[in-house]
């Protein structure tokens, strides 16, 4: 049988809680930092709201504001039998929205920038279709000025860098990813 752990000094204790929940110190870790905002909007609510136009290079923000993009999609019609992506970088963390329910995480820093439209788009297979995409103002580790553990800046603003349609050419990605992974 294994002995009880030998426990330090109580005040030895006491001293390290008293530090962790002091203002004093930790200040450039941001533990005594917190966030007090209304509910997340939720899905049946958001897609309700008027909708303005943005387009890529366009801002939005501030640092933890969830912010929805209606994207309206029209694929065309030489893209019949190829796969088809949604191709979506913003600064945030994204969710993408299909028919009420949500599909795919995007995030720019986990390099996951794309949504599987179809594998393959077939002749009967709707052209056009209309997609939610929810982005949440801040990074796929929090939203540190500067890093991950500083206090976050309540000013940043995000930026929208790129959404289009695009075929997805499976033996190229593939080849890339092997040279890639040659170069090291």
């Amino acid at each position: 049988m294994a002995a009880a752990p030998a426990l330090k000094h109580w005040r030895t204790t006491l001293e390290r809680v008293e530090k962790f929940v002091s203002p004093l110190y930790f200040t450039d870790c941001n533990l005594r930092g917190s966030f007090l905002t209304p509910e997340r909007l939720p899905y049946q609510e958001a897609v309700q709201r008027d909708f303005r136009p943005a387009q890529v290079g366009d801002s939005f923000g501030p640092t933890w504001w969830t912010c929805w993009f209606r994207v309206e999609l029209t694929i065309p019609e030489a893209w019949v039998g190829q796969e088809v992506h949604l191709c979506w970088e913003s600064d945030g963390e994204g969710l993408v929205w299909r028919d009420g329910e949500p599909v795919q995480g995007l995030t720019k820093e986990g390099e996951k920038t794309s949504y599987v439209l179809t594998d393959r788009l077939g002749e009967r297979d709707p052209r056009s279709l209309t997609l939610y995409v929810e982005v949440a103002c801040n990074g796929l580790l929090g939203a540190g000025k500067g890093s991950m553990i500083a206090a976050p800046d309540p000013e940043k603003m995000f930026q929208l860098s790129r959404a289009e349609l695009a075929v997805f050419h499976r033996d190229v990605h593939m080849l890339l990813v092997d040279l890639e992974l040659l170069l090291g």
